[in-house]
């Protein structure tokens, strides 16, 4: 077996067909789709075992809701590919998806590829046009081809967190591999939905999964080499969990946060950034010391004054 597609899915009733279909049509061959039911209410099961019915390539397991963390984690232990692939059961993915990932991976002798992704909203014909390009590799996991011994080899697991299940997964992995590549390609579309994780987050699970990642690190002896890495994983994510904040309530629950977990994070202590290439393949992320500069200077001018001036009141 080539690649172990591991799907999660969670009251999908109304999509969950559109998007078995995209994986069963693809154009690849060598594959298994491993399908974990995180205790659906509605028809999703139904739905499910159908297409278990009609496709030897399904295998589903059906678990009590637990989260899509732990559901992520069981599935892994049925996989039996060389590489696995970690993806939602509401987006939809091209027909050469598996076949341009796995073709890349095993020219350039990889660990990890990573594909470029776009969103839509209701129709698949609504697609945005914007796309997340894999130069800037983000701790999500559904665009990531990973080599599953990569994956064995840390011991790597998704957290028990109803959002940000994936981060210390995924920023793990990146960093533990030994090469990491890209393609241009589009071949993930990812649906927005008003219900789903991505619009459901909680702020505080970001920095659980912060913490989690520093613990593993220290965990297999890494953070010493890896700590400018984390840094700069921090700073990015804070910057966008307080930009991306809609409400000023929501705003001052990040910074309650970034006071909350300092200590152990570090992650505002600026005078320890440095402005060196990130190591691996994250040194694409934070390109140069401009942008570094950027994110710095606008957690030093818009996060820090807030944290301090709590404490002169």
């Amino acid at each position: 077996m080539r690649i172990s597609v591991i799907l999660t899915s969670y009251n999908l009733e109304d999509i969950i067909s559109e998007t078995l279909n995209s994986l069963i049509g693809q154009s690849f061959s060598d594959y298994e789709i491993i399908i974990v039911d995180d205790g659906s209410s509605d028809g999703t099961v139904n739905i499910i075992k159908k297409y278990a019915e009609r496709f030897d390539i399904i295998k589903p397991l059906y678990l009590e809701h637990s989260g899509c963390g732990f559901c992520r984690n069981e599935g892994f232990k049925l996989a039996s590919g060389k590489y696995v692939l970690f993806l939602d059961g509401d987006d939809i993915f091209d027909s050469d998806f598996l076949f341009n990932m796995y073709k890349k991976i095993e020219e350039e002798k990889a660990d990890i590829c990573i594909c470029n992704s776009k969103e839509f909203e209701g129709n698949i014909k609504n697609i945005k046009k914007t796309h997340f390009n894999s130069d800037y590799p983000i701790g999500w996991a559904w665009d990531k081809l990973i080599k599953k011994s990569l994956i064995d080899k840390w011991n790597l697991k998704f957290s028990n967190l109803s959002s940000s299940n994936d981060l210390t997964f995924v920023y793990c992995a990146l960093f533990l591999s030994e090469k990491t590549v890209k393609i241009p390609d589009c071949l993930v579309y990812r649906r927005l939905r008003e219900n789903s994780v991505s619009f459901l987050r909680d702020e505080k699970n970001a920095f659980i999964a912060l913490s989690e990642l520093k613990q593993k690190l220290l965990e297999i002896d890494k953070f010493e080499a890896l700590e400018n890495d984390f840094q700069n994983i921090a700073l990015r994510l804070i910057f966008w969990l307080f930009n991306s904040a809609k409400t000023k309530e929501k705003r001052k629950k990040v910074l309650e946060y970034i006071k909350y977990y300092e200590n152990f994070l570090n992650i505002l202590c600026i005078k320890n950034v440095k402005y060196k290439k990130c190591y691996n393949f994250y040194s694409i992320a934070v390109k140069s010391k401009n942008e570094l500069g950027f994110y710095v200077d606008y957690i030093a001018q818009n996060l820090l004054k807030f944290v301090f001036s709590d404490n002169k009141k």
